[in-house]
């Protein structure tokens, strides 16, 4: 293989810079378009305003308004009696809230005796349940109005008179320990009286 001797001159890099005049010459030129006018000629605000000429006979109009075409104000024949017609569609019932009729007292009593929620949170209070909210209220406002009844018809006396033939003194110490401690006269015994 031959060598090659390397030379320092190359051949041409790049596009050979030309002088500004030749640049200015072979640049391309933008299309010369006449320019917008940007609003009213100088000194028009003080141009005196010239008036058009009037017909004579019309008034300016404004655009502003729409159609000048008159409306009549009553309609024709049937509209006028569709209207009479609705008018004549008043109610001839008048509407109210319904007002419940309230139940005898003996009917009352047997409703709360029989109402299944009430007899449920009964049972639950004699089991040593505490209730609260909505269940406490619904109970104290029907055991309220079941003790009203019962007065009412004098039944609540007649259950207190039964009980008071039924129960003896004797019974009622057995009964209650407190009552029985209260009738001993504990100064006999602790003074020597």
């Amino acid at each position: 293989m031959t060598r090659i001797k390397k030379s320092r001159t190359t051949g041409p890099i790049g596009s050979r810079h030309k002088p500004a005049a030749e640049a200015r010459q072979s640049r391309e030129r933008p299309v010369e378009t006449k320019k917008k006018g940007a609003g009213l000629k100088s000194g028009s605000r003080n141009a005196p305003v010239q008036e058009k000429p009037q017909h004579s006979g019309q008034t300016n109009k404004d655009p502003r308004h729409g159609s000048k075409k008159p409306i009549a104000l009553h309609g024709n024949e049937t509209e006028q009696q569709l209207l009479q017609q609705m008018a004549d569609l008043k109610p001839k019932a008048q509407l109210a809230k319904v007002k419940i009729a309230p139940l005898a007292p003996e009917q009352e009593l047997a409703a709360l005796e029989q109402d299944e929620k009430l007899l449920a949170l009964v049972e639950r209070v004699e089991n040593g349940e505490i209730l609260t909210g909505k269940d406490a209220k619904y109970f104290n406002s029907k055991t309220a109005r079941h003790a009203e009844l019962l007065t009412l018809l004098g039944l609540d006396d007649e259950e207190a008179s039964d009980e008071a033939e039924q129960d003896t003194p004797e019974d009622i110490e057995e009964l209650d320990p407190l009552a029985q401690f209260e009738r001993t006269d504990w100064r006999k015994d602790l003074l020597g009286e």
